[in-house]
């Protein structure tokens, strides 16, 4: 059974889809940032995230969305990587591996908020309780490692899953895999933009 077939046939390892996603983006970071400046090394870390997710991704990461929402994604989440690059984790480790604890952490609970909004879609592989519960523990577990931020940063990712799915994508009326595309997205800087506003205050 290939990746995408067992992400539609266990929707509970979408979020250990996430945090492989993220690990692959932290270990090229980790690499990168041995050779070239930071701002280099995100570039190159954000690609192999795009390329890994892109490879075990189910329809919904294919959705057709505008060329400026993907500047706009993209923008942001380099520029709040960038500031997070100097954040300290609780625990003594070098920054190229907390800014890699911290993609992790974002891509594993945005894939997490996903499962949860394909739990009450139409037209989504069948989600169930135990599905639902064993992707938002995995999923959401990586962030509490990054402390205070790290929960802050959760908080922020599931108030804008919640303003996705009900102020903002109910009344586009898009597609399924359009809502899945867009959570996963905003979620996932939300959650950046949380941790890093935290993070200033420690």
């Amino acid at each position: 059974m290939n990746a995408r077939r067992l992400l539609l046939a266990a929707p509970r390892f979408i979020a250990v889809t996430g945090i492989l996603v993220g690990a692959a983006g932290a270990a090229m970071y980790g690499l990168a940032s041995q050779i070239w400046p930071t701002s280099i090394a995100l570039v190159i870390a954000l690609a192999a995230i795009e390329l890994v997710s892109a490879s075990v991704a189910t329809d919904w990461r294919r959705a057709h969305l505008s060329p400026l929402y993907w500047v706009f994604v993209v923008l942001i989440k380099y520029n709040t990587l960038m500031a997070l690059s100097t954040a300290h984790a609780p625990f003594e480790i070098p920054f190229s591996l907390t800014l890699g604890l911290i993609m992790i952490a974002g891509q594993a609970a945005s894939y997490a908020l996903v499962v949860s909004v394909m739990a009450h879609a139409p037209h989504q592989p069948r989600v169930s309780a135990t599905d639902l519960a064993l992707a938002l523990i995995v999923g959401l577990a990586p962030a509490t490692l990054l402390g205070i931020p790290g929960l802050i940063g959760l908080a922020a990712a599931i108030i804008m899953r919640l303003v996705v799915t009900m102020a903002i994508l109910s009344k586009l009326n898009a597609e399924p895999r359009t809502n899945l595309a867009v959570t996963q997205q905003v979620t996932e800087l939300c959650f950046y933009l949380g941790a890093l506003a935290t993070w200033k205050f420690i």
